[in-house]
């Protein structure tokens, strides 16, 4: 109600106007008075590092000075199960201890980025997989609002063939955006008139796409700040390009990780980390009727499918992922995400087999997957090395590129584990 007072008063700045409202007397009452506070509406887990960055909260998450007693004294303070689900992903993310919430060095590095603190670790951790430029053209895309354009209902069915086009078949939101923006570079050269044709014909909205695109540079000049080297120069963060959908969807999954899903076979929706029903949002390129992830599942009967999301949203019936990737392998989520945990197994003989030793790979304590000894050994080494570079880059930014050469070594590993396990998943 505020709101629209608010828009009556531009009727009569001038002289008296006439201000029309198109909504009925009966809807105007059953709205609320005001607007909440920002402080109940949005996530809390960039002002609980901006409390840390600026020593507002010096203490533990149970100390008087702590995080949450700091937040409590707002006007309208938020809920503190708001304030523990905040301080609970950051501790997930690395970037802040449990036990006296001090930031990391992952931390400091996200307190510092204007953006959402798992998208900000995934433009980080694209320094390490080599596509930081792309990394940060897709943090910026998932940070603003969509580029795409609500169209009208009799032209749904364009717009989604648009939508389909642009994504070249990478079923991922974040990748589409990405070639939205590479695109938009191109044409841009060609003229307003070009620029704005273009946009009309792909039902893409003509602000919103020249606000994320000069986004772009106040990210690049935010990392630059900490000591990394600027996005769009070629160098060891970019060397392995920003076309390979392997290490894109790497890069994604790093950063949004816990948000993945799962289903099986003959499954029409998904499964959260946390045992939520789900599927894609009408928004989503991977809602489109046409895409494998809006069918039934298809996988092998012993295989599952998996996506990385951006947020899941609660509706009428049940949950929908927005800014969804769809992962064509496990690997990204074994070597850059969780707590990654391994045990032996044997398996009794039976009449036609010896018994046989194998191991389990267990992620979180979620997704588990069974392997050869030899293999869970190699990633599970292959996982720590990760782990230490990644704290070496966000401790010494400047120096990211002077790695020991067993750690550089790992790292070009990483590299040639994702092209083969990318080129080794079943084409659909």
């Amino acid at each position: 109600q505020a709101s629209a007072k608010q828009r009556k008063g531009r009727a009569g700045r001038c002289k008296a106007g006439v201000c029309f409202h198109l909504f009925s007397r009966r809807r105007h009452a059953s709205m609320r008075p005001f607007v909440e506070s920002e402080l109940i509406r949005t996530p809390l887990e960039e002002i609980c590092l901006q409390c840390k960055r600026l020593k507002l909260a010096p203490g533990g998450p149970d100390d008087p000075d702590g995080i949450p007693a700091f937040l409590s004294k707002a006007m309208t303070a938020p809920h503190s199960k708001s304030i523990l689900n905040a301080l609970e992903l950051l501790v997930e993310l690395g970037a802040m201890d449990e036990e006296t919430n001090e930031l990391t060095d992952l931390g400091v590095c996200l307190s510092a980025l204007s953006l959402e603190p798992r998208v900000g670790k995934m433009v980080i951790m694209s320094h390490l997989i080599g596509c930081a430029k792309a990394s940060s053209s897709m943090a910026v895309a998932m940070s603003y609002k969509s580029p795409f354009a609500i169209p009208p209902p009799s032209m749904r069915k364009s717009s989604d063939m648009a939508k389909i086009r642009l994504s070249e078949n990478s079923e991922s939101d974040q990748i589409t955006s990405l070639n939205v923006l590479r695109n938009r570079d191109v044409i841009s050269k060609r003229g307003m008139g070009a620029m704005a044709g273009w946009c009309r014909q792909n039902f893409l909205n003509f602000s919103s796409l020249n606000m994320i695109s000069d986004l772009r540079k106040n990210v690049s000049r935010e990392l630059e700040g900490l000591g990394f080297p600027p996005c769009s120069q070629q160098g060891y963060h970019n060397r392995n390009g920003d076309y390979n959908p392997a290490f894109l969807q790497a890069s994604i999954c790093a950063g949004l990780y816990p948000n993945v899903a799962y289903r099986r076979q003959g499954d029409v929706n998904f499964s959260t980390m946390a045992n939520r029903k789900a599927k894609m949002h009408l928004s989503s390129v991977n809602a489109v009727k046409s895409q494998p992830l809006s069918a039934k599942c298809q996988v092998a009967e012993d295989a599952v499918e998996l996506v990385v999301f951006g947020e899941l949203v609660k509706g009428k019936a049940m949950f929908t992922m927005e800014n969804t990737t769809h992962l064509v392998s496990p690997l990204p989520l074994l070597l850059l995400c969780g707590q990654l945990h391994i045990r032996p197994i044997q398996f009794a003989p039976t009449e036609s087999s010896a018994s046989t030793n194998k191991a389990i790979l267990s992620l979180d304590d979620w997704l588990v997957f069974l392997c050869e000894p030899e293999t869970a050994s190699a990633l599970v080494v292959l996982r720590r090395r990760l782990d230490w570079a990644f704290s070496r880059i966000t401790s010494d930014p400047h120096n990211f590129t002077e790695l020991p050469v067993d750690i550089k070594d790992a790292v070009d590993t990483l590299s040639t584990v994702l092209i083969s396990s990318h080129k080794a998943a079943p084409k659909r």
